[in-house]
């Protein structure tokens, strides 16, 4: 409560009264003024509206421009593990040449060019090579492939190709995704190896090397395992025993990825060798086997046939070798 004790009711309306009868009568407010003033109080309530709708607007284009990041980031965590290659995306680099009829052309249909070593190989170009040259690719990631004499081939993407004709080689490795060969016969699935195709107008022969192929003809799955050799034509599949090694694989190694072998351990030059002929390593006993490990080679094995880069470079650590039936069997030296 206050200190002072308010007006009685009577008296306050007493003095209300009083007040208003002193004010007199209210001034005539002017026409023109009346105006301006009915024109300002508009002016204000328009500014003010359009203000509101500014505000809606904004607040508006905020919420569509989260909702986009929003979507962005749901589309990018719930994308595939391969999203699917730019249509310009490189995803081949040449890595080897063997003879200069190979050549290349865009996705378009574009004019073939000559095919130049480490030319970039992008989606949907096609390559070919006549019947003397041969080319090798290395795909983005990381799977060798390699295209014999008279082959024709379409990069569908890094992990997809297309053979028209003639055969191609792939080593995919037990860590390099899957890849997909497709032909006209089937597609042809490869799980972690090394396998040939080869395309005709009457057939399709896979010959596997190591690993497992699958054989995808519309419901119909086959199954190629290492030493296997598959034919599919208007016949039928028929099926038989091949060895990883000899004449017939010989040409895939002219193509092959080059291994220098200047500041690396014998033994890896050894294995990348039989990796590539189909032949298995075997030393004449623990303690050569371990000391391969430590040999350090020197020099280049660049032009040399496989065969002589072998014989030079066991020649300069004191050792040789023998062939038995596909296994490389490597020795000491007999001393004279």
């Amino acid at each position: 409560m206050s200190g002072h004790d308010p007006l009685p009711e009577a008296e306050r309306e007493e003095t209300t009264a009083r007040l208003l009868r002193l004010a007199g009568m209210r001034a005539e407010v002017p026409p023109d003024r009346e105006g301006r003033v009915r024109r300002a109080v508009l002016d204000e309530c328009r500014a003010v509206a359009r203000a509101r709708v500014v505000r809606r607007r904004m607040v508006t284009v905020a919420a569509v421009l989260s909702a986009a990041a929003v979507a962005v980031v749901v589309v990018r965590l719930g994308s595939p593990r391969e999203l699917p290659p730019a249509v310009d995306a490189r995803v081949a680099a040449v890595e080897r040449l063997d003879g200069s009829g190979g050549r290349l052309s865009g996705r378009s249909g574009s004019a073939f060019t000559p095919i130049g070593l480490a030319d970039a190989v992008r989606v949907g170009d096609r390559i070919e090579t006549d019947a003397t040259s041969r080319v090798g690719l290395r795909l983005s990631q990381g799977v060798s492939v390699r295209l014999d004499h008279g082959s024709k081939a379409r990069l569908l993407s890094a992990s997809r190709i297309e053979l028209g004709a003639g055969a191609v080689y792939v080593d995919s490795g037990p860590e390099s995704p899957d890849l997909e060969v497709h032909t006209s016969f089937g597609v042809v699935r490869d799980i972690g190896t090394q396998f040939e195709i080869r395309v005709d107008a009457t057939s399709l022969r896979v010959r596997v090397r190591s690993g497992v192929v699958e054989v995808h003809r519309g419901a119909e799955i086959i199954a190629a395992r290492p030493g296997t050799e598959l034919t599919v034509g208007t016949g039928g599949v028929t099926s038989r025993e091949v060895t990883s090694y000899g004449r017939e694989w010989a040409w895939t190694a002219s193509v092959g990825p080059p291994f220098e072998i200047e500041g690396r351990p014998l033994v890896a030059f050894l294995e990348h060798l039989c990796r590539e002929q189909g032949w298995t390593l075997a030393f004449a006993d623990a303690t050569l086997a371990r000391g391969a490990s430590g040999i350090i080679l020197h020099g280049s094995t660049e032009g040399l046939t496989p065969a002589d880069a072998l014989a030079i470079v066991l020649a300069t650590t004191g050792l040789t070798h023998r062939f038995n039936e596909g296994e490389l069997l490597v020795t000491r030296a007999v001393q004279p």
